[in-house]
């Protein structure tokens, strides 16, 4: 009777170190970062508005056309992505954004005895810090499908206009970067998703339109242009 208790009691004895041999192996974490970035391009169409449709006088510039033609260009943006949860994203990020946009027969007459009759193309172009929220959701193991809004600060390097006189006079350029705001706002919003190549990498695709909302030279004597564009952001996400 003794040798069968003390034979169960070694038993118990083995069971009980394999038990701990099984909890110490399940208690393994896998961890997740929850950072990512992406790189991105832009192509999109830019053009030209007038804010309220206000077309001063004086100033060396009138408008007799208010239309603008603007123009594709290849912008970029590179973005830091924290995610807050399994619906949404945080990120910023630092791009760049160009545009040339075109207009017809203008009265130029800044620092001139006469008046000109041109026509003009302006070349803009500003570093941008966007600010965006990811509202996110997974359609399938591929793919998720996303709304981006977003506020962009803008700064402009460069807006120069080359007039050119209809009257078959050589062309000049005026440079205006000192006139033009410090600090320039745009707002926008994408829609699309992201494709899941792997675990790590997502291929991203969505439509988006965006929208200045102040005006690029705040000048009483000088047209108030603003920005509007739409087109794809394409890029790589990689999540760490």
């Amino acid at each position: 009777m003794i040798a069968l208790v003390l034979l169960g009691c070694c038993t118990l004895g083995y069971g009980q170190k394999d038990k701990r041999d099984i909890d110490y192996y399940s208690d393994s974490e896998v961890k997740e970062s929850r950072f990512s970035i992406a790189a991105l391009l832009l192509p999109n169409y830019t053009d030209r508005r007038l804010i309220n449709d206000e077309v001063p006088s004086g100033g060396g510039l009138d408008l007799v056309n208010e239309d603008a033609m603007g123009s594709f260009a290849l912008n970029y943006h590179l973005d830091l992505i924290y995610s807050v949860g399994s619906a949404l994203d945080l990120s910023i990020g630092f791009g760049y954004m160009s545009t040339t946009y075109s207009f017809e027969n203008a009265a130029y007459y800044f620092n001139r005895n006469d008046t000109l009759t041109v026509n003009a193309s302006t070349d803009v172009g500003l570093y941008t810090v966007p600010f965006k929220l990811n509202f996110n959701t997974s359609i399938s193991d591929a793919f998720d499908l996303e709304v981006v809004p977003s506020v962009e600060l803008a700064f402009i390097n460069a807006y120069q206009t080359t007039y050119d006189p209809q009257n078959g006079g050589e062309s000049f350029t005026v440079v205006y970067d000192e006139r033009t705001n410090n600090i320039n706002y745009l707002v926008g919003i994408s829609l699309g998703g992201t494709f899941n190549l792997t675990e790590n990498w997502g291929l991203i695709f969505r439509g988006n339109i965006k929208y200045m909302l102040n005006s690029l030279i705040e000048e009483s004597n000088f047209p108030r242009e603003t920005l509007y564009s739409f087109g794809i952001n394409t890029g790589l996400r990689y999540r760490f």
